[in-house]
């Protein structure tokens, strides 16, 4: 028999689940990835957004309740509705049925590479004790390494792919369960239009890997 929560709490964690997606989790991949691409442009601009970001007051009390704690939040919530659903895309071979599954798949492979990534930069950043304008060069060559190999970059496509896809239906999904579009045209054109989101973040994401694979750069701490 499979564990539910009771029905008076259901709706309400749904609804915090789908919200934790966009804001503050979404909202989170939409940053890294723009700071992150800053690489394609230079070095020294890229290490430039990590100081910024990296000397921000109570750094670690916004990450651990601003995005670990939701992200948590709502990883569990994805992983209990992988646990109740009942996977009917043989039967029923409709899109949305498909993106459905696919979002749950995305989920799970997400979840595992956020484990890797942030066991791989922030771990060591905290444990180490690379604050500040130190975290730049640090970082910047855990991620050099990173995208040494083949095996890396393939890591770090597989998990933008995934959490590219997964933001930008779970996008879609959240405007339909929260009422702000209604109708089959509205749906459908909405779906293109957060679509063309995850591409544009898919292109950050790849294009991020591709400077780092091809165009290693040290940097030395900012003053």
């Amino acid at each position: 028999m499979k564990f539910r929560i009771p029905d008076r709490y259901h709706f309400l964690l749904l609804k915090l689940h789908s919200l934790t997606g966009i804001v503050p989790v979404g909202l989170f991949l939409v940053v890294h990835l723009a700071f992150n691409s800053l690489r394609t442009v230079g070095a020294s601009q890229y290490q430039f957004g990590i100081d910024i970001i990296n000397n921000i007051p109570f750094l670690i009390l916004i990450e651990v309740f601003g995005i670990y704690v939701p992200l948590l939040f709502h990883s569990a919530m994805g992983f209990y509705l992988t646990f109740l659903a009942k996977p009917n895309i043989k039967i029923y071979r409709y899109p949305r049925n498909a993106l459905y599954t696919m979002q749950r798949v995305t989920g799970a492979i997400v979840f595992v590479f956020l484990v890797y990534h942030v066991g791989t930069t922030f771990v060591p950043k905290m444990f180490y004790g690379k604050h500040l304008f130190e975290a730049a060069p640090f970082l910047i060559d855990i991620m050099n390494q990173e995208f040494e190999t083949w095996g890396g970059r393939l890591i770090y496509l597989i998990g933008i792919f995934s959490a590219t896809f997964h933001f930008a239906n779970g996008l879609w999904g959240f405007c339909v369960s929260w009422g702000l579009i209604v109708g089959r045209n509205a749906q459908r054109n909405a779906g293109f239009a957060f679509a063309f989101v995850g591409l544009v973040l898919t292109f950050w994401g790849v294009a991020t890997v591709w400077e780092f694979s091809v165009n290693p750069v040290s940097v030395e701490p900012n003053m």
